[in-house]
């Protein structure tokens, strides 16, 4: 057998015999010995549920849900920090926040550190980002920038090179637009408190997820339209969860997010997996993909489950949060580690109050009103400016992580473990806690590099 075509692959992948058929062999073979080009397309602010392949049954995506029938969508995929200068310094280095040093908004990474770029043009590759980028110095990241018109112009002349291209959304980042969707009718997430403000908020970032859906799909035809989808490993993620009560945090609401991962004749479709990826990982994936082998870094390739050849990448991930920086963010910070089961939390500040942008404006308004006569209003409001130095969930029984269960005498035991492993990343990673965090700038009123976070 020296040829596969479209319909063998189709009939082999539909059975569980894919990855280990002759045909499989035969595909990754002639995948890896054409360089394939890389593509991520990167919401802004969009969380995993909100989309319909993740089970929004109200969401209109259906661009983002045929890139998931046609490849293999992750449903414990993280990025280390939910805000936006750090998320995406960490997914082009493959470091940790406090390692690559942009653990703050509107930060920079430290001098000397390389991304994307640095490892992937000595191999022939171009590499370009269009959109939005909030990540500094250019030094670091010595990207070919693009408008988001020029995408389709950078694909056409690129045909007879591989390229990595990165096409970074706005959407659905606030202000949303309206009228997309009825307030009424849209889901309330059971760790928000359900006013008309929260539904309005809802129904407006819904209606702007559709136009991100439609920027998706421009790019997912001009890859077909150059002939370039067979050749073309694409990766479809957001940088953390929306904007209100997720991102901001190191709940899994804010760091859980939606990643979907098409490569023809590599990727069989239709296939989801519970294997549990950090976005350090993405880096050494691409340049094994290329080819490569990936050097030291926090992250490491999930080729083989890409391939199918695994089901399982990491038992365990880390994630940081840095609240100064933020626009009229107070002195917050948090330390967590999620293994496949449990999520222990450490809040370094814990005397102190969580306060920025969001606890300001009109959705944030009617909590505190209802406050006043709910009582679930009154403990989450209460909840979220004030958290004890230790939170523990247990991630099955409690998804989104409502039950703090550290003082509870059964789980000494887990937490002194958790705590000691928070303890030795930290060290790893030469984050200093609470000192670090306090030489951090607190965010200069009316300066705003790009949207803030």
């Amino acid at each position: 057998m020296n040829t596969l075509n479209r319909r063998e692959f189709l009939t082999l992948a539909a059975g569980a015999a894919w990855a280990a058929s002759p045909v499989a062999a035969l595909a990754a073979e002639k995948v890896r010995a054409k360089r394939p080009n890389l593509v991520i397309i990167l919401a802004d602010d969009l969380s995993q549920s909100d989309v319909g392949c993740y089970g929004n049954v109200l969401l209109r995506t259906p661009h983002i849900d045929s890139l998931a029938r046609d490849g293999l969508r992750f449903t414990r995929a993280f990025t280390a920090e939910a805000i936006c200068s750090p998320s995406r310094s960490t997914l082009y280095t493959g470091l940790y926040p406090m390692r690559h040093g942009c653990h703050m908004n509107h930060g920079q990474v430290k001098a000397g550190t390389r991304s994307l770029p640095h490892f992937l043009k000595p191999l022939g590759y171009r590499v370009a980002l269009a959109g939005k980028k909030h990540i500094k110095p250019e030094a670091s990241f010595p990207f070919e920038q693009l408008p988001m018109r020029g995408v389709s112009r950078f694909v056409q002349s690129s045909k007879d090179t591989p390229f990595c291209l990165i096409v970074a959304s706005h959407e659905p980042h606030s202000p949303h637009q309206t009228g997309g969707y009825d307030a009424a009718r849209v889901p309330v997430p059971p760790t928000w408190v359900d006013t008309t403000e929260t539904r309005d908020e809802i129904a407006a970032y819904y209606t702007d997820i559709n136009t991100l859906d439609r920027e998706v799909g421009e790019v997912l035809a001009t890859l077909k339209q150059n002939g370039l989808e067979e050749d073309t490993l694409v990766i479809f993620a957001s940088d953390h969860g929306e904007g209100f009560f997720a991102k901001w945090s190191v709940y899994d609401a804010g760091l859980r997010v939606p990643f979907i991962a098409r490569w023809p004749r590599v990727i069989a479709p239709n296939r989801t997996t519970d294997a549990m990826i950090s976005f350090v990982d993405v880096l050494p994936t691409f340049l094994e993909a290329a080819g490569a082998t990936p050097p030291e870094l926090d992250g490491r390739s999930f080729l083989p489950v890409l391939r199918g050849q695994k089901t399982a990448h990491r038992d365990h991930l880390f994630a940081t949060y840095t609240n100064r920086g933020v626009i009229a963010g107070t002195t917050y910070p948090m330390r967590a580690i999620r293994t496949q089961t449990h999520k222990y939390i450490r809040n370094l500040n814990a005397q102190g109050s969580f306060q920025n942008l969001l606890t300001r404006g009109a959705t944030w308004e009617s909590w505190r009103e209802k406050a006043r006569t709910d009582t679930f209003a009154a403990a989450r409001v209460r909840w979220l400016q004030h958290r004890p130095e230790e939170e523990l969930y247990d991630l099955r029984a409690d998804p989104h992580e409502m039950a703090n269960l550290a003082a509870h005498p059964a789980q000494r035991e887990l937490v002194a473990n958790l705590r000691g492993r928070v303890d030795a990343w930290m060290a790893q990673q030469n984050d200093r806690g609470l000192a670090a965090e306090l030489e951090v700038p607190l965010h200069r009123h009316g300066r705003r590099d790009e949207a803030d976070g």
